[in-house]
């Protein structure tokens, strides 16, 4: 992609987002556009590669930007804030991806409604205590995926952030097998944690 048309697409997706932020009030980082996510690109050809693609979840969904772009079956986006799921389904509905599920849900203390063959959780597991998320990928492996299903999460590398976990922590015990999806700004590593 040349340089000229990968600035007129993250302007053009920051005007969308910088008035939807006008509209609906929700917090500045939400502005970023998926032209400027490479990790979240990379989430999304590796997950619309995967055979299994029957449902998919993704917790921290923002505006919508991973969710709207795989292909499975059931879609389902979950966040704390209402404002960015009020956008996130008017940009489903204006590029005709309806059939994309939205909803509140506050970690760790909402449940999951169903089971999916890929969970994504990332760009904010870095504000969660490592003992908090370890329970809560241990319960997620064990309870809402289907056999062959994984959790994609990220770690960081980076003392600005809060908290910068361990792989080997967050999945000690599990009987998973864990893949390195790619390294990216920030020392920001995706892992897939597979069942």
């Amino acid at each position: 992609m040349s340089k000229v048309i990968w600035k007129a697409r993250v302007y053009s997706g920051k005007i969308v987002k910088l008035f939807l932020r006008t509209v609906f009030g929700f917090d500045r980082w939400h502005v970023y556009t998926l032209t400027e996510k490479q990790y979240a690109k990379d989430i999304i050809v590796w997950c619309n590669r995967r055979q299994q693609r029957n449902a998919f979840a993704e917790i921290g969904c923002g505006m919508g930007d991973i969710v709207r772009k795989v292909h499975y079956r059931v879609r389902e986006g979950y966040d704390l804030d209402e404002r960015v799921l009020k956008a996130a389904r008017l940009l489903s509905g204006i590029r005709g991806r309806r059939h994309v599920r939205f909803a509140t849900f506050h970690f760790p203390e909402s449940p999951l409604p169903g089971q999916y063959d890929v969970l994504l959780m990332v760009n904010w597991i870095h504000h969660v205590p490592p003992e908090v998320l370890k329970a809560k990928i241990r319960e997620y492996f064990s309870d809402a995926l289907t056999a062959g299903g994984c959790i994609i999460i990220d770690t960081v590398g980076d003392p600005e952030y809060k908290y910068n976990h361990d792989i080997g922590y967050l999945t000690e015990g599990l009987g998973a097998t864990v893949s390195d999806l790619g390294t990216y700004e920030r020392d920001r590593r995706i892992w897939i944690i597979n069942r």
